[in-house]
């Protein structure tokens, strides 16, 4: 997506609205081609484009996949391809959080490190544009719906087994505790009158050997 127009925006040089224009329609067409065909390889949570101009980052555009099988689906039939007579350098990258890795200076105010800062510079796609591209991804693929409906169900029958494990342990720990108080807690059992009558007899007796001694 690099154009001469959009380095020239990245680089903070003097344009015009129609060099931004230009810049700006070039942009929303490569993303939602690009989108379109990676949504082939899987189902796709977002998909971003960075403005930055430093070595490792100038062109490059991040996608993440709702699955990690899709992901890698991606990264294997995209090895070797050509994009514009460039060939594509697929990787798999440790950012998960685009949001959490992108500039905030940049998206909030300006950057004081310009297009050469290592933090994401996410160049900016209309809500519209994002919107439709999603519509048109599970207008092609409707499979995709079912397998985040069955990811979902899964997902809540896994927690539910897991409370139920839980209750299940809690209840054993607590009948242990109970049982372990009744055991250890548990009053003497009541003597009876002839034990008692015994008891008293004997105490006498070592009391009356006292005094004599």
């Amino acid at each position: 997506p690099n154009t001469p127009e959009s380095l020239a925006l990245a680089n903070d040089e003097p344009w015009d609205d129609d060099m931004y224009d230009r810049a700006q329609a070039h942009l929303e067409a490569f993303y939602v081609e690009v989108f379109l065909e990676l949504a082939n390889y899987g189902e796709i949570e977002d998909l971003v484009v960075v403005d930055n101009l430093c070595d490792h980052m100038i062109g490059n555009v991040y996608v993440k996949y709702y699955h990690e099988e899709d992901a890698e689906r991606a990264l294997m039939k995209l090895t070797g391809r050509f994009y514009s007579g460039k060939l594509i350098q697929a990787e798999y990258t440790t950012v998960s959080d685009f949001r959490e890795a992108r500039c905030r200076a940049f998206h909030e105010t300006r950057c004081n490190r310009g297009a050469y800062c290592n933090f994401m510079h996410i160049k900016h796609i209309p809500r519209a544009i994002k919107r439709r591209v999603v519509r048109e991804m599970y207008d092609d693929h409707p499979e995709y719906l079912g397998q985040t409906a069955k990811k979902s169900k899964k997902d809540k029958d896994k927690e539910r087994r897991s409370r139920s494990r839980r209750r299940d342990k809690e209840k054993k720990e607590k009948d242990r505790d109970r049982d372990r108080g009744e055991r250890t807690d548990a009053p003497p059992a009541r003597q009876t009158s002839e034990e008692r009558r015994a008891m008293i007899a004997s105490w006498n007796a070592e009391k009356e050997g006292g005094a004599v001694a």
